[in-house]
């Protein structure tokens, strides 16, 4: 039987009795309370368990050298008053009520216990908390690259945020906003996870782009295999390989798509592509990087539609071509520019 499933108020007895006989032991046991020592042991599975804890931190802890120990006495390691034992995972290693009561009278046994802890929570933030956290953002118009610990790296785009956190069996990051270039070195045993939105896109090596812009999550993947999955949809949807992509949306479906795997991440050469897409969603996109000075007022012209490859930087240019692609002409000699109808 395991500690989780003991009554707390048991455990902590049966715990309580196994350093007082680990006390009786340090300072000899006679034949007969060798015996009755013996009988406790056998009488209950937990009692053994208990016991075996507490000879296996009873020995780690004489394995120190004395002034270390001494030095762990004085440090407060073995306070006079512990605190009341946990509830949840933290109860699985040691009560803490009776250490108190230990203290002064065996601070060897107290810290032995209080080792035993030690070595718990020790294991427990190995896996449950990151070797390694880091947030990284980029300003309205700029562009980084990070690399990571474990070899992966990560390209970000204008106005991004990423937090970034790897722990010892997986890798998380959250893209809050804006969109970044993956580059994720394979580590089956480690998977690599970044969360965007309601989207979670799960992947072992590969190289894809996630976008999260305006409740809009896209995926497009360049090289490798991806899976994506978000809460409530899409129990079944299949991997997303190499030219594949997805959209979605905070409250709607998810939206295949077929991308050039050359052209994924296109904005890390400062270019904007746009396939079929309407010219207020191009004008919003240029205005992710600067201000563009260009202006649409007319609520159809909006809604016209467009596809091409652009300069990022140069919204000009973009103007040029804008009456060469649709019924529209481009009017002003300032810095605003605004777009009517021929």
């Amino acid at each position: 039987m395991s500690r989780q499933e003991l009554e707390p108020g048991r455990a902590d007895a049966i715990d309580g009795a196994a350093a007082q006989w680990l006390l009786r032991r340090d300072a000899g046991l006679s034949a007969a309370e060798q015996a009755a020592l013996q009988h406790w042991l056998d009488s209950d599975a937990a009692h053994a368990l208990a016991w075996q804890q507490m000879c296996r931190a009873d020995t780690l802890l004489a394995g120190l050298p004395a002034a270390r120990v001494a030095a762990l006495d004085r440090s407060g390691l073995a306070p006079a008053a512990m605190p009341a034992a946990p509830s949840g995972w933290l109860a699985q290693f040691l009560p803490l009520r009776w250490l108190g009561r230990l203290a002064d009278a065996a601070p060897r046994a107290a810290l032995a216990a209080c080792l035993l802890l030690a070595c718990g929570l020790l294991g427990y933030q190995q896996l449950h908390q990151p070797g390694y956290s880091q947030t990284f953002t980029t300003a309205r118009g700029q562009y980084a690259e990070q690399r990571l610990p474990d070899g992966s790296s990560i390209e970000l785009d204008t106005a991004t945020e990423v937090q970034v956190a790897l722990y010892a069996d997986h890798r998380e990051v959250r893209l809050l906003r804006g969109q970044a270039m993956f580059h994720v070195k394979p580590e089956p045993q480690r998977p690599f996870h970044v969360e965007a939105g309601a989207a979670r896109v799960t992947v072992l090596g590969t190289h894809f782009s996630v976008r999260n812009v305006d409740g809009l999550v896209n995926v497009a993947v360049q090289q490798g295999k991806v899976a994506v999955a978000a809460p409530g949809r899409n129990a079944d949807a299949p991997a997303l390989l190499a030219g594949d992509g997805l959209t979605l949306a905070a409250d709607g479906p998810a939206v295949p798509a077929s991308v050039v795997p050359a052209a994924v991440g296109s904005w890390r050469e400062r270019r904007v592509n746009f396939d079929n897409a309407t010219l207020a969603e191009a004008l919003a996109e240029f205005e992710r990087y600067a201000d563009s000075g260009l202006r649409v007022d007319d609520a159809a012209l909006a809604q016209l539609r467009l596809s091409g490859s652009f300069d990022v930087g140069n919204p000009a240019q973009f103007a040029a071509a804008l009456p060469l692609a649709l019924p529209v002409r481009v009017v002003g000699d300032g810095r605003v520019k605004r777009i009517l109808p021929r």
